[in-house]
């Protein structure tokens, strides 16, 4: 027996969960994906073929998908969804809303590809996404691939891909979300999909507002002296979060537009500033508008399936001090504004075809040419009065998919990628190999090479908090393995279920990786720092995550064990940092959630552990572990409403959370930034 692959391609008999899910995510690139794909005895759309059991066929690497409709009222941003995966990191600045970036596997932010709907949104003019600009209540689902980068994503992606999926409701229907909380916190969202143009239109609009005002006790700068503490008003610490999104699609057409605005107040540091006789000054602003456009097309010929895309992509960065001085500077000194505006066009070609009968074929093209105009007092401080920069890219991927069995259960996939930027280029390759057993078990295994360039903002800075390269910055390449494996379904013992558990999975995988030139962002002072290339890097790990369903209650749990080590040879005479922790990445990191179901909704506990960290590379400055307890009810009202009651951090754990010096004499100091403890809130969910 053969099956259809992809409406004309044949392929030896693979299995029909497989076999759905390498079309659905290979026919088209990620924006157009979305066509329903015409398999044996049924129709498969890929927003809805995956169960939470069917997630390890996305990719033939690791791969975790966080469903944000779980958490719907909860009142979480991404940054606090990407939490609950496995080897995933995020690292935050000043706090709630802040600047928040993703660590994969001991990655810096910049290693880490996001995409929203098919487009990337890593721009050269930024070291990382700020994942605090990307809202969560329009997304259907998260997907973080680990190690292996699938041939569909072509930016250079060192430590991994965080693929964002919005919604796309088959049936016309109208939802909306009304939350307050502690802080001064207000956020309401409101979405709707109709049937228009022979395909569906989806709109959302969202709007979130934060005081961030809160007490804390400050050592005034100086902890060796308790006599001089006060209790402080935290101030500056607000932002306002504006976003629209617009999309309409058929069988064949994909078009796109999206709008973020980012108002956030930059708080000054907190140690000694927030006395109340310099409450009358005012700290700096920070708005940014961020807009996408992308419109597509899929297409068939023969037994090829291609599809094209173009995209453009503008953001608009505006810093402002509101007044001179050092007090109220941004960044260095004397810098009291700067703009950055970035413009990036690209375009993409997709297409995939089987060869023969065990063979399936993938090739990804893209290109993309991005413009930075810089304004403000950097220019002339830091930049020698350049105002404008460049840069132009082409990513080339060709992956095989090959049956080794004939029962398509034994997969072997090769690729080669090609990066080039401006007048560089590197060539990676990566190997994964994939074993499914049986239906509950499977084992993967992955390798492969890597390389990255320095983006724009590494060498030359933001024009306010981040300085340019001293030195100049090299490419960084590098090597990763990893191997796991994924069990899921009903235990069982001598035929009879355990406990009554209707379904466990559980995936367990270890990973090293290699990196040379390693870029780092290294802290010059609380204010400001710039990046450097580290010579080398190590890090290896374990990953678990598990999820157990028991009459009406559900347990989940990721948890990382982690090293990360600098490398860098020790120069004669001088002191460097061989053999010492990499900043930023703990040991030890987890979660854990139990929800408990009732008739009229459910009652959950999660708990999240964050493991001792460095602030600094050469050791010198410890972050405290945090320990961080939410609870939370909800309740359903009406099949149509439900009202959302929670407490985070419970434990109020952050009016101790301290740094601290490692094995150096000196005192315990409050944080730079110091954030929030203990708050409330209440969410309304509306579907009209």
């Amino acid at each position: 027996m053969s099956f259809v692959l992809c409406e004309g391609a044949s392929l030896a008999p693979l299995s029909k969960k497989r076999l759905a899910a390498l079309c659905a995510l290979t026919v088209m690139f990620p924006t157009l994906a979305s066509a329903a794909l015409n398999l044996p005895e049924e129709v498969v759309s890929s927003s809805a073929i995956y169960d939470e059991n069917e997630d390890k066929y996305l990719s033939p690497g690791m791969v975790t998908v966080v469903r944000p409709q779980a958490r719907t009222g909860e009142q979480k941003n991404l940054p606090e969804l990407l939490e609950e995966v496995p080897g995933l990191r995020v690292i935050r600045l000043q706090g709630r809303n802040g600047y928040s970036v993703a660590s994969v596997r001991g990655s810096t932010s910049s290693q880490v590809a996001v995409y929203v709907d098919g487009v990337l949104m890593n721009l050269q003019s930024e070291a990382a996404v700020d994942l605090s600009a990307i809202p969560v209540d329009n997304v259907e689902r998260i997907e973080v691939y680990r190690g292996y980068v699938p041939a569909q994503f072509g930016a250079q992606a060192m430590g991994g891909v965080i693929n964002i999926v919005t919604k796309s409701p088959e049936r016309p229907s109208t939802e909306a979300s009304l939350g307050v909380g502690s802080f001064g916190l207000f956020k309401g969202s409101v979405s709707h999909t109709a049937r228009t143009g022979g395909g569906k239109f989806f709109s959302s609009f969202g709007y979130e507002t934060y005081d961030g005002g809160f007490s804390y006790w400050n050592d005034n700068n100086t902890p060796y002296n308790n006599t001089d503490d006060y209790e402080a008003r935290r101030r500056g610490n607000g932002f306002e979060n504006t976003d629209v999104l617009l999309k309409w699609g058929n069988a064949d057409w994909r078009t796109r537009a999206s709008w973020v605005r980012k108002n956030r107040d930059i708080p000054l540091i907190g140690p000694g500033l927030d006395k109340p006789g310099i409450e009358a000054r005012l700290w700096p602003l920070l708005d940014t508008d961020r807009w996408d456009l992308s419109a597509g097309r899929s297409h068939k010929s023969g037994s090829v399936n291609w599809a094209w895309e173009l995209s453009h992509t503008g953001q608009s960065k505006r810093y402002d001090s509101r007044r001179g001085g050092a007090l109220s500077s941004i960044g260095g000194s004397s810098v009291t504004k700067s703009e950055y505006a970035a413009s990036k066009y690209g375009i993409s070609l997709n297409a995939n075809t089987a060869l023969g009968e065990r063979h399936f074929l993938e090739l990804l093209t893209e290109y993309s040419d991005e413009t930075l105009d810089v304004d403000g007092d950097i220019i002339h401080e830091y930049m020698n009065g350049i105002d404008k920069y460049s840069r132009r890219g082409w990513n080339i991927n060709v992956q095989d998919t090959i049956a080794l069995d004939g029962a398509g259960s034994f997969l072997a996939t090769p690729s080669i990628r090609w990066h080039k930027l401006d007048d560089e280029d590197r060539f990676t390759w990566q190997l994964a190999v994939t074993k499914e057993f049986s239906p509950s078990l499977m084992l993967k295994g992955a390798y492969g090479t890597y390389a990255r360039s320095p983006n724009m903002y590494e060498e030359f800075g933001d024009g306010a908090f981040i300085l340019p390269s001293a030195r100049g910055l090299d490419w960084e390449t590098g090597k990763q393995l990893d191997i796991g494996v994924i069990w899921n379904g009903t235990p069982n013992i001598s035929g009879s279920q355990v406990l009554g558990a209707s379904n466990v999975s559980l995936s367990l995988s270890g990973f090293l990786r290699e990196t040379d030139n390693l870029i780092e962002f290294v802290v010059v002072n609380p204010r400001y720092g710039r990046y450097e290339n580290v010579a080398k890097s190590e890090v290896k790990g374990v990953e678990l995550e598990g999820k157990l369903d028991w009459k009406r209650w559900t347990f989940s749990l990721s948890s990382t064990w982690m090293d990360a080590v600098n490398r860098t040879p020790d120069d004669p005479g001088a002191v460097r940092y061989n053999g010492m922790t990499l900043p930023n990445r703990p040991e030890w990191s987890g979660t854990a959630r139990l929800t408990r179901k009732f008739d009229w909704g459910s009652a959950f506990a999660e708990y999240q552990h964050i493991g001792e960290n460095f602030a600094d590379m050469s050791e010198h400055v410890l972050f405290d572990a945090r320990n961080i307890l939410n609870v939370g009810l909800k309740c359903d009202v009406s099949p149509t409403m439900r009202l959302v009651i929670g407490v985070n951090d419970v434990l109020d754990d952050a009016d101790s959370w301290r740094m601290r010096p490692n094995g150096l004499g000196g005192p315990t100091r409050i944080l730079w930034y110091p954030v929030e403890g203990r708050s409330y809130y209440l969410t309304l969910d509306v579907k009209l």
